[in-house]
């Protein structure tokens, strides 16, 4: 299979035949089988550095999952303390509102005719300062308003509501931010379960492109002139072998965010979005795909020499 096609350099015989010409001519070199094993030690560091490079992409995207299911924790915890916070308050009870031209907010109740508490109110808007607005990520995530921040969990009228000069806690607020905080929280614990299933696909990942890796390092490490032909025939047929299974992985993997963005888009987007790429099992697995033909090329031009 062509590496090249997948954006990652081959290691061609050029870069070593220029690297012993070049160092030739710096040292007056008079035994060039020394200065081309010195260039083919170099391109064998390079390549180990690139493999080290493929798996490093797995290792970003655990730790961006790490981050992610803190962070969801966190606010699934937070709703909840904000939930049972809110259940305890005591609301107040209004006078009947008096239905106006462009309807009635059930949350609210327009003033005169009866005494407010406020106390409530405020206790809600603390409660919800010292739980969801407290969580350790809160202000590099989100950097919004009290306001602003209910209205997206809420709704715009719950964000009016608790915020509103001279309002109350009514028992109808209380239910719906009650009610509101509890669903928050399971959407939270919901996405806790799809990063699990995430971080589980990205060690099933790992699974198979670190064995790939480690194989094809095996052999550019090592030292082919020395190598029978049935060992060489043995080398090619183990690649082939982890080649299927890498393809076989891409080709899962790609299945899956088509239907995981299919249901919620820009889903990798968003979770890998401190990433080079959102994709990180797809840029791992092509990596490690031209790891391995770079590979079996050593072990072709080893044949050939026989």
């Amino acid at each position: 299979m062509n590496g090249a096609s997948r954006g990652v350099g081959r290691l061609s015989t050029e870069p070593v035949e220029l690297g012993v010409e070049s160092m030739c001519r710096a040292a007056a070199c008079e035994h060039p089988d020394i200065a081309v094993g010195l260039a083919v030690l170099g391109m064998t560091a390079v390549f180990l550095l690139i493999a080290g490079a493929v798996l490093s992409r797995l290792d970003g995207a655990r730790e961006a999952l790490a981050r992610e299911v803190t962070r969801t924790r966190a606010e699934r915890d937070a709703f909840e303390q904000f939930r049972r916070r809110v259940a305890k308050l005591e609301s107040s009870e209004r006078a009947r509102p008096t239905p106006t031209g462009g309807g009635t907010n059930v949350l609210t109740v327009p003033a005169g005719g009866a005494t407010v508490d406020e106390d409530g109110l405020a206790d809600a808007r603390r409660a919800y300062r010292e739980t969801v607005m407290a969580t350790a990520h809160y202000e590099e995530e989100y950097d919004e308003t009290l306001a602003t921040n209910v209205a997206e969990e809420f709704s715009a009228p719950v964000a009016s509501a608790l915020v509103e000069d001279g309002g109350a806690l009514t028992p109808s607020l209380r239910t719906t931010l009650a009610s509101g905080a509890r669903h928050a929280s399971e959407e939270r614990a919901e996405l806790l379960s799809k990063l699990e299933t995430e971080r589980s696909s990205i060690e099933a990942a790992e699974s198979t492109l670190s064995p790939a890796v480690d194989t094809s390092e095996g052999v550019v490490d090592r030292d082919l002139s020395r190598a029978t032909y049935t060992d060489i025939v043995a080398d090619y047929e183990r690649l082939e072998w982890h080649e299927g299974r890498v393809e076989s992985l891409l080709s899962d993997r790609q299945a899956r965010i088509h239907d995981e963005e299919g249901d919620r888009r820009h889903w990798f987007d968003y979770l890998y979005r401190s990433l080079a790429s959102p994709y990180p099992v797809l840029s791992a697995g092509a990596g490690t795909l031209s790891l391995i033909d770079d590979a079996k090329s050593a072990l072709a031009s080893a044949a050939g020499d026989r």
